[in-house]
């Protein structure tokens, strides 16, 4: 079988020469954007280690099933909720924000044993960014005093969010985007998906491999895309009083799921790029070709320095939410600082 991974020919050869090489760390660091295989190549790294077959991850054998299916004794995925140092709790019981200091004890517990089953004991972070100070403080401990036959892999799309000590004690494998051509080429040659809609998805990705997968088998995914686009123009003209209201709902959920929010912020970036792309007369290189009648109107209606502090500002939101900062304050803060495109009823009639 091998990685069955696409697009990330830097990170498989660092892996699999490490393995080859008997050179394998005690800890990597999986840093890139979301959605480009990140999760997948952990596990299939965990498979590379306890592989039995002949050639190795063969995804054919006990180790490797046992690891594609979840039920591997000795391959874990540690995220945000889930069992800690209690003897059977769990937080996604109680809407935890982040990874706490008690799942990490769980894990020195679990990591000073022998593996049960296989070769090594490989321990998956995601999102390592979502590691509380005091959780990331007791990791270090292990990170520097590693027991044998031990593997932890931080997953992270955030990696400037995580404490410099972690990074410098795990050997960093970088993730990147495909070009559009190489996701088109892919979608068409793997699933047979029609030349238009492929087009369609590679452009929409933005360069995300994995998005377009999961939105070519989840009709869902483009309409909950399509109604976040909406919502994005109709906020762009709202007053004060509406953007305080989303950012209270949006705020509210941000704890049960963080992953959509930041998607979320992630379209708002793309949206407010096209403004600042079209008001400086760049329109063709904009993402959201098929909304451009839309999108034209409201550039006309924003300076060039308002697009680009809206896009400075949603950035610094997302990263004030991965610091775990007040959902609503941050996203409130957000909506202050986004330009308003609304058209002034009085001066558009002084102007007929």
């Amino acid at each position: 079988m091998g990685f069955t991974v696409l697009g990330q020919p830097r990170a498989l050869r660092i892996l699999t020469s490490a393995h080859a090489g008997g050179r394998v760390a005690h800890a990597y660091l999986f840093a890139g954007p979301e959605h480009t295989g990140k999760t997948l190549t952990a596990l299939q790294f965990a498979q590379l280690l306890n592989c039995t077959g002949e050639q190795p991850p063969c995804g054919r054998c006990r180790q490797c099933e046992q690891i594609a299916s979840g039920a591997h004794a000795d391959v874990e995925i540690i995220g945000v909720g889930g069992l800690c140092d209690q003897e059977g709790h769990d937080h996604r019981k109680d809407d935890s924000k982040g990874i706490r200091i008690c799942q990490i004890r769980r894990l020195e517990r679990v990591v000073s044993r022998a593996p049960y089953e296989g070769r090594y004991r490989v321990l998956i972070i995601e999102p390592a960014d979502a590691l509380n100070r005091e959780a990331e403080v007791a990791l270090l401990k292990t990170l520097e005093e590693p027991p044998p036959h031990v593997v932890i892999i931080l997953i992270t799309a955030a990696e400037d969010a995580l404490l410099d000590t972690i990074r410098s004690r795990a050997r960093r494998v970088p993730f990147g985007g495909m070009s559009r051509g190489e996701i088109e080429l892919a979608l068409r040659n793997r699933w047979d998906v029609d030349p238009s809609r492929a087009a369609a998805l590679a452009r929409m990705s933005e360069g995300r491999f994995g998005w377009a997968v999961i939105a070519l088998h989840d009709e869902s995914l483009l309409e909950r895309r399509e109604a976040t686009l909406a919502q994005i123009e109709r906020l762009a003209q709202a007053p004060l009083a509406e953007r305080f209201a989303f950012a209270a709902e949006v705020g509210g959920r941000y704890t049960r799921d963080r992953a959509a929010v930041h998607e979320m912020l992630a379209l708002w970036r793309t949206w407010w790029r096209d403004i600042l792309l079209i008001a400086s007369g760049r329109h063709q290189l904009a993402l959201h070709h098929d909304r451009l009648d839309r999108l034209r109107p409201l550039a006309a209606r924003c300076e060039v320095t308002g697009a680009a502090r809206a896009l400075r500002a949603i950035g610094e939101t997302g990263e004030q939410l991965r610091e775990n900062a007040s959902p609503i304050l941050a996203l409130e803060a957000l909506m202050l600082a986004l330009p308003v495109l609304r058209v002034n009823p009085v001066a558009e009639r002084i102007r007929g």
